[in-house]
């Protein structure tokens, strides 16, 4: 097992997927996005800088979001969020993707 899946099992919280392929379950680590604004414009991720509103960062094995897109409904305990985007990586530390999510809230729900 490499860097990167030891990590993510050992600090990450159980989730579920909710897809098109249907449901899986595993482990991720979601934390909140937070972003500076660069001088020419562009955005950077930072861990300094405001924080970004209902978007978070989830860090997890490819297997876990394979098959889902645009959409898909992530549940980690009693908050939901939809998958924005996903990037797989591979580095010397392990294969691992990360993913853009939107927490789902009850005003949300109302509209």
């Amino acid at each position: 097992m490499k860097n990167i899946s030891k990590a993510i099992s050992r600090i990450g919280l159980a989730v579920t997927v909710e897809s098109t392929s249907g449901l899986k379950s595993g482990k991720a680590v979601i934390s909140p996005m937070r972003y500076y604004q660069m001088q020419w414009g562009g955005m950077e991720h930072a861990a300094q800088g405001r924080t970004e509103p209902k978007r978070f960062a989830m860090f997890c094995s490819r297997e876990l979001l394979e098959g889902s897109g645009y959409g898909s409904i992530i549940y980690q305990g009693s908050s939901r969020y939809v998958l924005i985007w996903k990037d797989d990586y591979t580095s010397r530390v392990g294969c691992y993707t990360k993913a853009c999510l939107r927490k789902v809230t009850e005003e949300d729900e109302d509209e």
